[in-house]
């Protein structure tokens, strides 16, 4: 299988995956994977396709600076600053 992913300009990202056949590659090395067991279909080179049941696709992003998360993170530290900092005692 092949990942491909973009962002899209309206910041959304698309992701592909599509079965990745190896036809350059010797027989024994090909991916030939069964996409239906009934008719013994196989997919063929670059054809969109499922992770199979139980894979887990992981997928990292960097937030914009100005995301409602980054600015829940900064209020939240600035909360956290204000509250552990020492008070000044007046003698």
């Amino acid at each position: 299988m092949y990942v491909d992913d973009k962002v899209l300009p309206d910041g959304a990202i698309e992701i592909r995956v599509t079965h990745r056949q190896n036809a350059h590659m010797p027989a024994r090395l090909q991916n030939r994977r069964i996409k239906s067991q009934d008719e013994q279909t196989h997919y063929t080179d670059d054809e969109p396709c499922d992770l199979p049941a139980g894979t887990r696709l992981d997928v990292r992003v960097q937030m914009p600076e100005d995301s409602i998360w980054n600015q829940k993170q900064v209020l939240a530290s600035d909360h956290q600053q204000e509250h552990s900092a020492p008070s000044a005692v007046n003698k």
